[in-house]
């Protein structure tokens, strides 16, 4: 299993490195790549108002899949053994 999490660094805290132990539960050795990505605006000052308007947005993209990208298994092996 692979995720990714794009959080701030205030939000790296206990409580979520339980949450990372309890999805990888059922694995021995995990491998923790951390980078400082792009600005996605989540450092940001918004309003409360403005972060539901964001996401709302974000949940009508993905029902209408709008913006939204989908590779194959296959396709993301060909991307990563090209690297």
């Amino acid at each position: 299993m692979e995720s990714t999490f794009v959080l701030r660094r205030d939000e790296l805290n206990a409580d979520f490195i339980e949450i990372i132990k309890s999805l990888f539960k059922n694995e021995q050795e995990l491998q923790i790549t951390i980078t400082a990505p792009e600005d996605f605006g989540l450092n940001k000052s918004e309003s409360k108002e403005a972060y539901w308007k964001r996401l709302k947005k974000a949940a009508a993209n993905v029902e209408s899949r709008t913006q939204v990208v989908e590779i194959t298994e296959s396709e993301l092996d060909g991307r990563m053994l090209q690297k």
